[in-house]
């Protein structure tokens, strides 16, 4: 979206060139986008510290860990179990009190006095987040036309995929001059701030005309049924899955292959990074109606083929330094490209389910996210770190073919 200059009118600030109800749904889509990103942030913020929390508390590499793998489980879950809550009861109240929940468990955090208190408050926080991804697509599906809905989604992304980045960085420097505590009580601030923004921004959008959706069996089998949702939840799982397992395995890459010291590592995540933000911009621009689900297909083969491309290049030795990188940013682009055209279909798919369709969208994607790795631990246990990638190769190939055959282009009415 163009950067536009802001102005004071009538004693309130307004973006330049736009009309009231333009600058009504961009203070909300930023609103929203904002609650979306605190998500991944959350999850990273205190990464560059695990070494001294887990001195802190007293417990093993595996426990430490264990708060951010729990911190996704719960993410996954909860998006299950609050979309049809927005459905029915609303966006802005669903919204409102996640930011409030999140808010306390950022306090929980701030103030534990042992890893039982500190693991708590972890759950408690990605309960209430969970509500930020799920609450900012059902509001761009219920704001924006469909010729408008790919430009507000790939902010949404952009700002979501941000998040993990700009996460260890924001904490790592607030943990250098402080304490780690005073990450989370960053996030105590970032939630409050967040809610009371949207408190005054934030509009109900769900739309008047429609009776609140009663959750349950019949409905979730409708929204499964509908094969290109299946599709696109088949299609969140083996994406993040595969982006993932070259997060985990990047550094140990690097380290057997390269012999990249540690202190180095981080800035080989900057061109999947950049890659990723490089597509999602490029996915809003070409996400035109009856489009989408073309290039969505189109970029689920090349990330497959890419994959088995690349465990063969390990497989015979041909991957170098720059040709890593190079594999890194174009598997960012193509990730990138499909992601906003993702949630801009499955909006347009539905309209009373549109926040459970979401909910669910996102539990498959946190699932992926959370089974790529350990899912990538077994099967290098069993075999090698090879077979890893030629798992993925497969498993993304697969995704492609169902996509190709149940993915068709969403109404554009909706």
């Amino acid at each position: 979206m163009p950067i536009r200059p802001w102005v004071l009118r009538n004693g309130a600030w307004q973006v330049a060139g736009l009309g009231t109800k333009k600058m009504k749904k961009l203070s909300i889509l930023i609103g929203v986008s904002a609650a979306a990103f605190l998500g991944p942030f959350t999850q990273t913020i205190y990464t560059p510290n695990l070494p001294e929390l887990r001195d802190y508390f007293h417990v093993d590499t595996v426990l430490i860990n264990l708060t951010i793998s729990l911190f996704t489980a719960v993410l996954a879950f909860s998006n299950f179990v609050i979309g049809p809550i927005a459905d029915r009861r609303g966006r802005r109240i669903t919204a409102l009190v996640g930011l409030l929940v999140f808010a306390l468990g950022s306090l929980i955090c701030l103030l534990a006095p042992s890893y039982g208190y500190f693991l708590t408050g972890r759950i408690v926080q990605a309960a209430g987040i969970s509500t930020g991804s799920l609450i900012a697509v059902a509001v761009i599906g219920d704001l924006y036309p469909p010729q408008e809905r790919g430009k507000a989604m790939s902010f949404y992304q952009t700002l979501t995929f941000l998040g993990p980045v700009l996460g260890p960085v924001i904490g790592g420097g607030i943990a250098a001059y402080l304490s780690w505590r005073w990450a989370f009580g960053f996030l105590v601030l970032a939630g409050l701030a967040t809610w009371l923004y949207s408190s005054v921004y934030l509009k109900e959008t769900r739309p008047e005309d429609l009776a609140p959706v009663k959750f349950n069996l019949s409905t979730l089998r409708g929204i499964v049924g509908q094969r290109s949702a299946a599709a696109l939840f088949l299609l969140a799982f083996s994406q993040f899955f595969a982006y993932y397992v070259f997060l985990v395995y990047l550094p140990s890459l690097l380290a057997t292959l390269f012999d990249v010291p540690m202190a180095s590592r981080g800035i080989y995540f900057v061109p999947l990074t950049l890659g990723i933000l490089l597509g999602i911009n490029l996915g809003g621009r070409w996400n035109k109606a009856g489009s989408g689900a073309h290039v969505i297909s189109v970029c689920s083969f090349a990330l497959g083929a890419g994959a088995l491309l690349f465990f063969a290049g390990l497989a015979l030795h041909w991957v170098s330094l720059p040709v890593l990188l190079v594999f890194l940013a174009l598997f960012g682009v193509l990730l990138g490209i499909s992601l906003p055209m993702q949630t801009t279909l499955l909006v347009n798919l539905f309209k009373k389910e549109r926040a459970t369709a979401t909910g669910l969208y996102n539990f498959c994607r946190f699932g992926g996210a959370s089974a790529g790795p350990l899912a990538g631990g077994l099967i290098e246990r069993v075999s090698s770190t090879n077979s890893v990638f030629l798992s993925l190769g497969v498993l993304l190939l697969i995704s492609a073919i169902f996509v190709q055959r149940g993915l068709k282009p969403s109404p554009a009415s909706v």
